[in-house]
């Protein structure tokens, strides 16, 4: 009985890698147009409609850049402390709580853990934006107002990472591994830090070579 086999037409695959470099390509254009734009002269910046090409292009936007922000009250490295403060901070927790939250909707045997992992899906359809003014008003209860906390805590509920990391959870790491460990005598602590983990970063490393 001879067997079939089926390949894929060069053509085919041709179709699919123009799509992907146009697709690409597409979406660049608002990069390409945000670096067009700061070479553009006032006249052009206030001109309607937009030209997304500079025409005459000049070099004035960038030599006042550091008379602008010598007059600024708050001076630049503050803006860039902030920004490298905010997203560390926020990154690190974001992970170590969505991947604990993942272990256990994936890994812990308990009643309600479908319908704990069904409030998180429908709470990926809310718009971030629709939840600004509860937060104002939450954040404001909390006198935490001009602080870091409130750029910080929102990240942290968010519940797209737990859903990644428990198909990641639930693909690549399996049972047999994790009563191993508990055998050895090792804790859910234990099991999280030195299996979990370490597995998402060789798995990550792997991807990179």
């Amino acid at each position: 009985m001879s067997v079939r086999r089926y390949t894929r037409s060069k053509f085919g695959d041709f179709i699919n890698l123009l799509f992907l470099v146009c697709a690409g390509l597409f979406t660049m254009l608002p990069l390409i147009y945000a670096v067009c734009t700061s070479f553009k002269p006032l006249d052009e910046l206030l001109i309607f409609p937009p030209r997304f090409f500079v025409r005459r292009p000049t070099l004035g936007n960038y030599l006042i850049l550091p008379d602008l922000m010598s007059s600024l009250k708050v001076p630049l490295s503050r803006y860039v402390f902030n920004s490298l403060f905010v997203s560390i901070v926020s990154t690190f927790f974001y992970i170590i709580i969505a991947t604990m939250a993942a272990f256990v909707l994936s890994k812990a045997k308990f009643k309600g853990r479908n319908a704990m992992f069904w409030v998180v899906q429908f709470a990926l359809m809310f718009n971030a934006y629709t939840l600004a003014i509860p937060r104002y008003l939450i954040f404001s209860k909390m006198q935490i107002i001009d602080t870091y906390w409130v750029c910080i805590l929102p990240h942290l509920a968010s519940t797209l990472g737990v859903f990644l990391a428990k198909q990641y959870i639930e693909g690549y790491i399996p049972n047999a591994l994790l009563e191993a460990a508990k055998i050895d005598g090792a804790s859910h602590y234990r099991v999280f830090w030195s299996i979990l983990i370490l597995t998402c970063l060789v798995f990550w490393d792997f991807l990179k070579i």
